[in-house]
């Protein structure tokens, strides 16, 4: 069955104007054709038909789309990979609008863009210039990989000095007080990459059409930054800013955890992030920018780089993120890959890449959550206890030296090794031959695959080098994985608890005092007095005229119905009103 083709409105030789309400891009002049594309199409093949219609060379040729419902980042293509999921992504369109950049573009600060929808087209173009927005620039113009793997201890190099420059545009995106924005989506955005740099969180106190209040989240910090439109003009304008924080630390840098973890472990302390909080974190700041489509690849991507046991793998990885989205390459190179990411993690996480643990527990014991706290607590102490004993007791009946779970990984990978040629080399080092070629050095128990030093449990390559010189791999597990060390974990017991209703003969009764519980101070000046019940009452108006109630002086005339041209009667009045003030 023939793939589904779709048609390409490609784009040259005119130039782009950036909307000053929202940031999208509107192009204007130059020309247009259009071409087939479908799932079989090779990029070196669409280039040669493009440069035939544009009548140019493929040299320097940049080829560019935006995805669909974004029209604020343009999307560079590659490699074929690219091009088949710019094709994926408007498989449900008629069409898809591309746009073709010549290299002298860049150098004049002017791309040729065009938004021309018509077969060979020539549209006016405007009077002015405008500036290349940020998006407009090429991804390997901010970031590039290091050649050697030397300088990745934190991915990418400090020493990358484009990588550095890229990093003080968001440091710098917020710069104080008179700063001036387009709109006040322009002035969030940067307020959005000022935090990300500068490691914290905040929050909006007023988020409106003429003015907005942000506030640092850290309850107590004196961060602030106030803005609103100027009234002369439409812009924006920072009118007051505090930049000191008070906090302890920015949320991003974890509630002085990881200090913590520095002087209780020393240096030996390989703090690893949760793998599944980074990708809903990362995929709800791509949230309105991206289809659900482009974020859920670049999601998987993540997990991907996460997963690479080298340093090259994860490389293509990041490759392939920086390719639907330089931002989103930007927010994955700045969350501290070795942290999370295999290839650059100094520890050890036995294969788990998540830490959610705390939602697993809380999945146990969910129906005890709508309990008073004193039978809650005696509920958990069943369940804990009962936990405890069903598990020891399963674990008796175990003949194997290590977990079930652990012994069927085990003998899995000895199944793999059977197939692969060991070479002796030097000392405790061994080349092992398969698919690939891979360094096993048994005293260090590490090989080149990464497999045994990240999950502790010698990989297929490490068990052929054991069956080679006659050695048992289970003394190579790590001993948190034996079947000794879960009967430990498990070896204590919870006592059972009885009903105490009265206390025993001889005990004392011991009066508890209760204590309310700590409250908040409510904002404002306390009172003082107690407002009387009399003074709720309003007080009735009173004319200083006629010393009727409910009117005054000015609506007397209309109560009374008497002519206020009088002249008598309006003396009268004015002598009674000066004899009431006396």
């Amino acid at each position: 069955m023939a793939s589904k083709k779709i048609i390409a409105i490609c784009q040259s030789g005119g130039e782009f104007v950036t909307n000053n309400e929202d940031g999208s891009l509107l192009y204007v002049g130059g020309e247009a054709y259009a071409l087939d594309l479908d799932n079989q199409t090779l990029l070196n093949d669409f280039k040669e038909e493009v440069a035939e219609n544009f009548e140019c060379g493929t040299n320097g040729m940049t080829i560019k789309y935006f995805l669909p419902g974004n029209k604020k980042t343009l999307i560079t293509i590659s490699k074929d990979k690219d091009l088949k999921r710019m094709i994926n992504f408007f498989k449900d369109s008629e069409q898809v609008e591309v746009f073709i950049i010549a290299e002298e573009g860049f150098a004049r600060s002017t791309p040729n863009v065009t938004a021309s929808r018509s077969i060979r087209t020539n549209v006016s173009e405007p009077a002015h210039t405008p500036a290349i927005p940020v998006d407009m620039i090429h991804p390997d113009d901010l970031f590039q990989a290091p050649a050697d793997t030397s300088t990745l201890g934190v991915y990418p190099s400090s020493n990358d000095e484009k990588h550095r420059r890229a990093a003080m545009q968001w440091e710098n995106a917020i710069t104080g007080v008179g700063q001036r924005f387009n709109s006040f989506s322009e002035f969030r955005e940067a307020l959005h990459k000022y935090s990300i740099a500068h490691g914290f969180t905040y929050k909006y106190k007023k988020n409106e059409s003429r003015r907005v209040t942000a506030k640092c989240k850290s309850e107590g910090c004196a961060w602030s930054i106030y803005a609103s439109k100027l009234p002369t003009t439409e812009l924006i304008c920072i009118k007051t800013m505090n930049p000191k924080h008070t906090c302890d630390g920015a949320a991003v840098k974890a509630g002085g955890i990881r200090e913590s973890l520095h002087d209780i472990f020393n240096e030996e302390c390989h703090h690893g992030y949760c793998l599944r909080y980074l990708a809903e974190k990362l995929n709800n700041d791509l949230q309105g920018q991206f289809s659900h489509e482009a974020r859920r690849l670049m999601i998987q991507d993540l997990y991907t780089a996460a997963c690479a046991p080298t340093l090259e793998s994860f490389e293509r990885c990041a490759e392939n993120i920086r390719a639907i989205s330089p931002d989103a390459y930007d927010w994955v190179t700045r969350s501290e890959p070795n942290h999370w990411a295999n290839a650059l993690f100094g520890g050890a996480r036995y294969g788990l890449l998540t830490s959610n643990f705390g939602q697993l527990f809380y999945d146990w014991v969910m129906e005890v959550n709508e309990l008073p706290i004193t039978q809650m607590v005696d509920v958990l102490r069943g369940k804990i206890m009962e936990l405890i004993y069903t598990r020891r007791v399963e674990s008796d009946q175990w003949t194997t030296r290590l977990t079930p779970l652990m012994e069927e990984k085990l003998q899995s990978e000895t199944s793999k090794a059977r197939s692969l040629q060991v070479l002796p080399s030097h000392g405790s080092t061994f080349e092992i031959r398969g698919e690939s070629v891979d360094v096993v050095d048994v005293d260090q128990w590490d090989c080149s695959c990464k497999g045994w030093h990240l999950n502790r449990m010698p990989c297929c390559h490490a068990i052929a080098v054991f069956e080679f010189i006659g050695r048992s791999p289970y003394d190579y597990c790590s001993r948190y994985f034996s079947t000794e060390s879960y009967h430990v974990t498990y070896v204590e017991s919870i006592n059972p608890v009885p009903n105490l209703e009265s206390p025993a003969n001889g005990e004392l009764d011991v009066a508890v005092i209760i204590t309310p519980p700590p409250s908040k101070r409510p904002p404002g000046r306390p009172k003082m007095k107690k407002v009387d019940a009399f003074d709720i009452v309003k007080r009735q108006m009173q004319c200083s005229r006629c010393k009727g109630l409910g009117h005054n002086k000015k609506t007397c005339g209309k109560v009374n119905k008497f002519d206020e041209s009088d002249p008598l009667l309006l003396t009268g009045l004015v002598t009674e009103d000066l004899e009431g003030t006396e």
